[in-house]
């Protein structure tokens, strides 16, 4: 008896799968197609009085030669900032960094190796605006010297994460509209012959950040 249920149950089987065998789906197969993924882009441009608008970077804004103490000025002048890409920005952030040649050294030169801050601190700003915010109105003397300078925006707060030179309001995208850096400068009065003929070099660095972490 249990040969013969071996051997029927061994028959069922094939039969079904020969009766599976005989049946045939219609089938159609369509595509979606030209599926394309593009990044935004994030890019600020500058202008000032010389170059732009729209251009990756500008050169020489403030330039003061054969400065007198107390005499020399330059500004206000003004960087303006647009973001000339398609993803909108969290904010700006602004920064400063210095170098210095002393050469060739003159005989009145009293410091044969000034270092950029050295110079920096007699470079005073006299006024310093972006987007409505006055800078020197409310500045830190982080130097303590008793003025506002370049030195001082090289120095903590200015250097800080969250400081009063980050977190600006960022232009809109598409270039619409902009925002606006100025700054007027002065050699100040109480410059020494330390620097006497020394050239310092002035970098500004404009960040348009995407996030609030950054």
């Amino acid at each position: 008896m249990r040969k013969l249920l071996l051997s029927m149950l061994a028959i069922f089987l094939v039969i079904g799968l020969v009766g599976g065998g005989t049946f045939a789906w219609l089938q159609d197969t369509e595509t979606s197609t030209g599926n394309t993924f593009t990044a935004g882009t994030l890019d600020l441009t500058l202008g000032d009085a010389d170059e732009g608008p729209g251009a990756d970077g500008v050169t020489a804004t403030w330039t003061m030669s054969n400065m007198v103490p107390g005499v020399t000025t330059v500004g206000p002048l003004s960087v303006n900032l647009q973001n000339s890409g398609t993803v909108a920005a969290n904010h700006v952030e602004i920064s400063f960094s210095h170098s210095i040649d002393d050469l060739p050294d003159v005989e009145s030169d009293t410091n044969k190796s000034s270092t950029s801050g050295e110079m920096a601190r007699w470079i005073e700003i006299t006024s310093m605006t972006y987007n409505g915010i006055d800078f020197k109105a409310t500045y830190i003397d982080a130097n303590g010297n008793g003025f506002f300078d370049l030195e001082d925006v090289t120095l903590p707060p200015y250097t800080n994460v969250g400081g009063p030179l980050d977190n600006l309001v960022p232009p809109l995208p598409n270039n619409v509209g902009l925002r606006s850096f100025a700054m007027a400068l002065k050699f100040n009065a109480g410059a020494t012959n330390d620097i006497q003929g020394d050239t310092l070099t002035t970098t500004v660095t404009f960040t348009l950040n995407q996030d609030s972490s950054q």
